[in-house]
């Protein structure tokens, strides 16, 4: 049986301390794992291995996904929901021309790794949710574990969705061979470690410290990509994913961005952290314009933002004359927004 103080001991060199649901979770995590038996070929086998966290955004279950693997299964494979996906279509294409291809991406999956992480399970269209329907019930089959995360119950998933009546019998397997488990509450993990994140630690704004903070608060790596596309045109970034944006105040705020630019940003992603700050003077007019029109359209918004300064350092960070009548504003919307009360009350992706 697993020894649940592994798993917390791991959190708390990495500074996270869980709260009672998210403790529930792994104690039942526990509970499951050491009744599982692996199948044999010669023996029917009713013990459920698979497990489906679901539960509000930001309450840590991919944290909680990336403890367990860090913790006891480090040889499984991981993936998020769209880049498992991305994997599945591209094995289909190797089988082409082969009977049953989806089937022999099955028994490739199942081959290679005996248990899967899938992080954000979510069913966009019809054609997905057929194919992750065959995919599911065929890892089970060939005894491959399945621990998923979603925002949504499985009777939830692919909700009013065309056809989805065809999706059902999926929704019912899941139901009856998965653990099923609600991570209760309503405190937003990543909110409670941004807010309380103390910008005067020396060396906690740097690229690497940002990094350091943005993997361990968001259990995966942003810094993958260094280029992201905004209005069919190219902008340098210090990381992206799929709802995170990584920006340098001092290289992004200085290349040709304009309003338009920030409200499909503010559209696109989740969140967004900026660090790299530096002070300003009229020299850097166009920069500060620029920034300026980004805080108005993102305090508009009400967009998770998280700004890495030194406080000291926002005394200053402009100190010419010509925009002052319209920096003030700026600087009170970055004090609110950096605010614990702020961070609780924005929109939700």
């Amino acid at each position: 049986m697993k020894d649940i103080k592994v798993v917390l001991e791991n959190l708390s060199n990495q500074g996270i301390a869980l709260d009672s649901a998210q403790t529930l979770f792994l104690k039942d995590f526990i509970e499951q794992d050491a009744a599982y038996k692996e199948p044999k070929f010669f023996s029917k086998n009713n013990s459920i291995g698979n497990l489906y966290l679901w539960g509000p955004v930001g309450r840590g279950k991919t944290m909680l996904l990336q403890a367990l693997h860090d913790s006891y299964f480090s040889n499984a494979r991981q993936f998020h929901f769209i880049e498992f996906m991305q994997f599945v279509h591209k094995k289909l294409s190797e089988f082409s021309g082969n009977s049953d291809p989806l089937i022999k991406v099955v028994k490739s999956l199942s081959n290679n790794w005996k248990i899967i992480f899938i992080d954000e399970f979510q069913i966009e269209d019809i054609a997905d949710a057929m194919i992750i329907g065959t995919v599911i019930e065929g890892l089970s089959m060939h005894g491959t574990r399945l621990i998923i995360s979603s925002n949504s119950h499985p009777n939830d998933l692919y909700k009013d969705g065309l056809q989805r009546a065809k999706f059902l019998k999926t929704v019912n397997f899941i139901n009856k061979n998965f653990l099923i488990h609600n991570l209760l509450g309503s405190e937003d993990y990543r909110l409670k470690e941004i807010a309380k994140f103390d910008s005067s630690a020396k060396d906690g704004n740097s690229d690497k410290g940002v990094k350091d903070f943005l993997h361990r608060t968001f259990s995966k790596d942003l810094t993958d990509t260094s280029e992201f596309m905004v209005n069919n045109r190219k902008f340098d970034c210090l990381g992206c994913s799929e709802k995170a944006l990584w920006l340098s105040f001092a290289d992004f705020f200085s290349s040709p961005c304009a309003s338009k630019d920030f409200i499909e940003i503010v559209e696109a992603f989740e969140w967004i952290f900026i660090n790299n700050f530096h002070v300003c003077d009229d020299d850097h007019l166009d920069k500060v314009r620029r920034f300026i029109s980004f805080i108005d359209i993102a305090y508009q918004e009400k967009q998770k933002l998280k700004c890495f300064y030194d406080p000291n350092l926002m005394i200053n960070l402009y100190s010419g004359d010509q925009l002052q009548h319209l920096w003030a504003r700026t600087e009170s919307r970055l004090h609110q927004m950096a605010t614990t009360k702020y961070l609780q009350n924005l929109k939700k992706n």
